[in-house]
């Protein structure tokens, strides 16, 4: 049978399973657990805290979690560094097949809120902490501390603060004008840790500080896709909060902000779910979040970010060499720092552009000279994590090892610098492999990555408290909350009711 009619038969059987309900469900839960059970569930008995287990590396999440113990010896004989990353250098613009730029906007965006390693001077950096509240809770718009997001609302009908910019909304501005320089407004003086803060502005001329926006992560203005996203679901936020408001008239700021709140997390959750997942996935099947389902499994645990889920999301190969938006074409480098570009094109414009151009291919040899340096830290934390052998995690996985460089990656010239590098399959470091990884055209990344990815999401993102169901109700989101949920399947939800586009087909992470 060729490929196009089997995967027209495919087609035909996700309609029919998709038409009964029961079914579908049956099928939903059978999915993600197949990847949900991919591994051993948490807790588990390694965390950065220590090399062995103890009781602060099975309780204190200020350390970062691990999958598989660490690994010195194998590290201390990993080829030199900068050999290995000449491996990650773009030697072509590579395309992904159907990726619009939309998903690595959104990607960057969504991981960034909960894989947040801590930052110390880099004598100093052991990649042990972590600064994340290891929940999917929108603190990319609402911060992560209760301070942060006293000073993010606006202390009226349950709203975020915002500014009007060309007939737009976009969230507050970061900064403002005195005695001729950009300064910090005092009202956001202390919205984010001096060592963030300066991590990330401490270069920023005034031009940059000019479009910055208060958000709830310091790193919120880094790229224009971060600033997009934050935009819109500042944006969904503020509007929820009025659909409440007028329903609710009775109802103070604070049930109305706490409402909203719990509303567009589990938005999030479903567009994670049925949306994002779904297009990472070979098989175009509409996944669900079901409430309560979690809470039948013995996954059901809580919520800990690994170092491995933190690294295998560094997917600089999907920048692709060069971006358009409103008929510019500028270098991929452009996309950092790029609010000035945004509020040039506008939102609608952005989202329409980023859905109709080709994000990059996830694989070796795909990452841009400007994006390098980051590879190297991602790199660095790797060996410094002491991280098992690639072969190593696909046994943690349940997978065959791979016997050979050449059935790795498909590709004989990448095999032979492999062997060149290694020597042995078995030697291969993690974080290679999984960028090494052949996969179909249909598919955007290999294997091991993509069960890892699933793995981990299915995991931490429908043992959301909010899902849990004794809370999943019309009074934790109020019955129009309800509703706007239910009615919510994907990003071009949001976007369709927070912009001028009408028509969902003009936006989305798959390029048709």
């Amino acid at each position: 049978m060729s490929t196009s009619a089997k995967d027209w038969l495919i087609g035909k059987a996700l309609k029919v399973v998709v038409a009964v309900p029961p079914l579908h469900r049956f099928v939903n839960r059978r999915l993600i657990n197949s990847y949900a059970y991919a591994t051993g569930s948490r807790p588990r008995a390694f965390s950065m805290a220590a090399d062995y287990t103890t009781w602060p590396g099975l309780t204190d999440r200020r350390y970062s979690g691990r999958h598989l113990g660490a690994q010195r010896a194998y590290n201390a004989a990993l080829p030199p560094l900068d050999e290995v990353l000449a491996l990650f250098k773009r030697t072509e613009d590579r395309r992904a097949t159907d990726t619009s730029l939309l998903f690595p906007f959104f990607a960057q965006w969504f991981t960034d809120s909960f894989l947040r390693t801590k930052w110390k001077e880099p004598e100093k950096q052991d990649f042990a902490e972590n600064e994340s509240n290891h929940e999917i809770d929108l603190c990319q718009i609402y911060g992560i501390s209760a301070a942060q997001i006293d000073m993010l609302r606006a202390h009226e009908g349950g709203r975020l603060k915002s500014q009007m910019i060309g007939g737009e909304v976009f969230p507050a501005a970061l900064f403002e004008e005195r005695g001729g320089t950009m300064v910090l407004k005092p009202e956001f003086a202390t919205l984010y840790s001096e060592a963030n803060f300066n991590r990330v502005f401490a270069r920023a001329d005034d031009a940059q500080k000019r479009s910055a926006f208060a958000v709830g992560l310091e790193h919120g203005n880094s790229t224009i896709g971060n600033a997009l996203m934050n935009t819109l679901f500042l944006r969904e936020h503020n509007r929820v909060a009025g659909v409440l408001q007028r329903a609710h008239p009775d109802w103070d700021d604070e049930r109305l902000f706490q409402t909203t709140r719990n509303a567009c997390i589990v938005l999030l959750l479903k567009i994670v779910i049925g949306d994002y997942i779904v297009h990472i996935a070979p098989a175009d099947f509409p996944l669900m979040v079901v409430p309560g389902m979690a809470e039948e499994e013995s996954w059901y645990r809580t919520n800990w970010i690994a170092v491995e889920f933190a690294l295998l999301y560094r997917w600089h190969d999907l920048i692709p060499a060069t971006a358009t938006f409103g008929g510019e074409t500028r270098d991929g480098s452009a996309l950092r720092h790029g609010n000035d570009w945004l509020l040039q094109v506008g939102v609608d414009q952005a989202c329409r552009d980023a859905s109709r151009q080709l994000a990059g291919k996830i694989g070796l040899g795909n990452t841009a000279e400007f994006l390098l340096d980051v590879k190297k830290s991602s790199l660095l934390m790797a060996r410094t994590c002491n991280l098992a052998p690639y072969n190593a995690y696909r046994k943690y996985y349940g997978k065959p090892p791979v016997e050979s460089f050449e059935a790795l990656t498909r590709d004989p010239a990448l095999a032979a610098r492999l062997q060149s590098l290694y020597g042995s399959i078995d030697k291969l470091e993690w974080f290679v492999g999984i960028f090494a990884e052949a996969f179909d055209e249909k598919e955007m990344m290999g294997e091991l990555l993509k069960t890892m990815v699933a793995n981990d999401a299915f995991t931490q993102a429908l043992t959301n408290p909010l899902l849990a169901k004794g809370v999943y109700n019309a009074d934790t989101f109020s019955k129009e909350g309800m509703a706007i949920i239910d009615e919510t399947n994907g990003l071009a939800d949001v976007i369709v009711r927070n912009t001028g586009i009408t028509d969902k087909a003009e936006v989305g992470f798959k390029i048709r």
